[in-house]
């Protein structure tokens, strides 16, 4: 049995589909996950002899806690050095104590508002742990490059998160109840609402189908998005509708599945859970030309369409051509290319890597 403790302390609770089958497939194989990491000497010294490893995911929150981004540069300056210090020290202690360090490389910068401290932050991770986690092999590219990391580095991608959500509403209904037309094509961008997402891209494109094709907007904001910009883009688009809330795992559902197409117009992107529970609900996609996208598309031409450049004219033509394929032949290929990614199989180059020998049952 490896016992493992991850960071940030509750992560795992937040109902975050990574989380819950990632680590479901890990205890499968003998991988026990807490989200109970606390970076404090006290808890190492409580911790000594029952945690086998530190996992590290989106670690700037440490070194970024409190109001970081409302602070001066100075300030800044003095709160991240005096963390990122306390933090090389917390994981040396514990690797002297026979801890190893992971850290899971999410983005290789943050999407929104990076500091220089972040790029200090994780270079510290590069150089202090044992092991640095990428999703893509473009992002193991990546990775090398800007951090040259002194540990193991190795590519567990991220699985299909359809498995977490409800089966879906019949598709009339659900059109019907978000007052669109089931009888015209849907496009959608459900998920966090976010800058680099691209939804203004998204609703210029749709905009220019001049209503043959309609697009569903939702989830929540991010703090710093502007919402009332997406407004007025979603207000000029003919059949466009936002829901500017969370999405309950039923609406995930629902929308996705009665969608024709998921539009992920992303200006940077190191690793997309969207993708993958676009493609495990068997719906195509149209991309941005971004590593990560042409990589797991490889091979299936039918499931996604990458788009070059940031023409709304070029997204609002990939769009149609897109739609202009058989269904049947778009979601066929989507669900083959989901099927690469189910969790109990991204898990096993992590397995590998902590040395757990898998269970009979799962070997088989």
């Amino acid at each position: 049995m490896v016992r493992i403790s991850a960071f940030p302390a509750g992560v795992t609770g937040q109902g975050n589909p990574y989380f819950t089958l990632c680590h479901a497939a890990l205890a499968k194989r003998g991988i026990l996950v807490a989200d109970d990491l606390d970076i404090d000497p006290r808890w190492l010294r409580a911790r000594a002899g029952s945690v086998d490893a530190l996992h590290f995911h989106w670690p700037e929150r440490y070194w970024r806690r409190g109001r970081f981004g409302g602070s001066s540069r100075m300030r800044r300056a003095m709160l991240a050095s005096h963390r990122l210090l306390r933090l090389s020290r917390f994981i040396r202690a514990a690797r002297s104590r026979g801890m190893r360090a992971l850290w899971t490389v999410h983005n290789l910068a943050p999407h929104e508002g990076a500091y220089r401290w972040d790029r200090y932050g994780y270079r510290l991770l590069a150089r202090e742990c044992d092991l640095v986690i990428c999703h893509s092999q473009s992002a193991a590219r990546d990775v090398r490059h800007e951090y040259r990391p002194r540990g193991q580095v190795i590519v567990m991608p991220i699985g299909d998160p359809a498995a977490v959500h409800p089966p879906a509403r019949p598709r009339a209904e659900v059109l019907t109840g978000l007052t669109l037309d089931p009888g015209r094509p849907v496009v959608s961008c459900v998920g966090r609402l976010r800058e680099y997402k691209g939804l203004d891209l998204a609703c210029a494109a749709v905009q220019r189908l001049a209503g043959r094709v309609q697009l569903i907007v939702g989830g929540p904001r991010h703090a710093d998005y502007d919402i009332d910009r997406l407004r007025d883009d979603v207000a000029r688009t003919p059949g466009g509708v936002l829901i500017d809330r969370p999405l309950s795992d039923q609406e995930f559902a629902d929308i996705t599945a009665a969608s024709d197409a998921v539009l992920l117009p992303y200006r940077a992107i190191t690793g997309s859970s969207a993708l993958l529970a676009a493609l495990g609900f068997g719906r195509g996609v149209v991309v941005s030309d971004l590593p990560y996208f042409r990589e797991i598309l490889s091979g299936e031409p039918d499931a996604g369409l990458v788009v070059r450049g940031w023409s709304a004219d070029d997204w609002a033509q990939a769009i149609d051509d897109y739609l202009a394929r058989p269904a049947d032949a778009r979601t066929a290929a989507a669900l083959r290319v989901a099927a690469r990614y189910s969790w109990d199989r991204c898990v096993d180059p992590l397995v590998a890597a902590l040395n757990v020998a898998a269970p009979a049952e799962a070997a088989s």
